[in-house]
């Protein structure tokens, strides 16, 4: 049985939810919260001590703030059954796990698997966006999930109308989810492709979807914008709102101009144009 590295991580709660955001770019699969922090989970072979405490050191977290060991596999599915409940956003859209009863009331109803506390909805990040995304029109429109994780994003925006559907991320686990998402969602005309940002060369689309981290959002900039249609948006979420006016400043150095945000706890989604 594969093993796994158990990461205690004692901090405040908002350093606490970008944490558990930026480790699972770094590859973390599992995440507990406590009543000092969280726990993290990680495939021993995939665990970089270095990066963890680079990371940590970025947030003004000393490794005396971390606890680190080898733990046997768990069900990930039965840790999450016993504490996920299904997302509302705005009345108008419900998030439900496979477990739950369908709910034919709310004009919109996402299926998604749980593996993470991310890209399920009830992260902020997720939140934020997805209430942007219920303020559109999506009828017609090419659309790319940046970075798609459970692919929840592109579900939404296909099952609102869009055309099209492109998807990429990085993440093995991402590539797998994905696909299990969008079958149980009947949206398998999502096209999917495991990858950077490169595997969009060459594309074009009306909205850009980026729920991921400050940090990747200030590099993703300038390779995003020939790949938006003139008059499109970009939608992006995945930090806190004090971390705006940073983004700000480098998406008016490529042409974006901001339209609309919402805030939720100190996280915030935007819309540029």
């Amino acid at each position: 049985m594969q093993k796994y590295i158990l990461c205690k991580i004692t901090c405040d709660t908002l350093v606490a939810e970008i944490l558990m955001a930026e480790m699972g770019q770094l590859g973390y699969e599992g995440f507990i919260e406590t009543e000092n922090g969280f726990e993290a989970y990680l495939p021993e072979q995939d665990y970089e001590e270095s990066a963890l405490k680079e990371l940590l050191e970025q947030y003004e977290l000393s490794w005396l703030d971390c606890t680190v060991s080898l733990e046997e596999q768990k069900n990930w599915n039965a840790l999450w059954e016993s504490n996920f409940e299904p997302v509302v956003i705005d009345e108008k859209l419900r998030i439900r796990a496979p477990f739950h009863e369908a709910d034919p009331s709310f004009l919109f109803e996402l299926v998604i698997q749980p593996k993470t506390s991310f890209g399920t909805g009830h992260h902020e990040t997720t939140f934020t966006i997805m209430q942007l995304m219920l303020q559109k029109k999506w009828e017609g429109l090419d659309v790319f999930d940046y970075g798609s994780g459970t692919g929840i994003l592109a579900i939404l925006a296909l099952k609102m109308g869009a055309n099209s559907v492109f998807a990429n991320d990085i993440d093995d686990w991402a590539a797998e989810n994905i696909h299990e998402n969008t079958a149980l969602n009947g949206t398998e005309s999502i096209s999917f492709q495991k990858g950077d940002i490169s595997v969009a060369e060459g594309k074009s689309f009306d909205v850009i979807l980026a729920n991921i981290n400050k940090n990747i959002l200030m590099e993703s900039f300038v390779p995003l914008r020939p790949l938006l249609k003139p008059g499109g948006h970009l939608y992006i979420s995945g930090f806190f709102e004090t971390d705006l006016a940073d983004l700000l400043v480098q998406t008016e150095k490529c042409g974006f101009t901001l339209q609309k945000q919402v805030t939720t706890n100190g996280w915030t989604a935007a819309c540029l144009s």
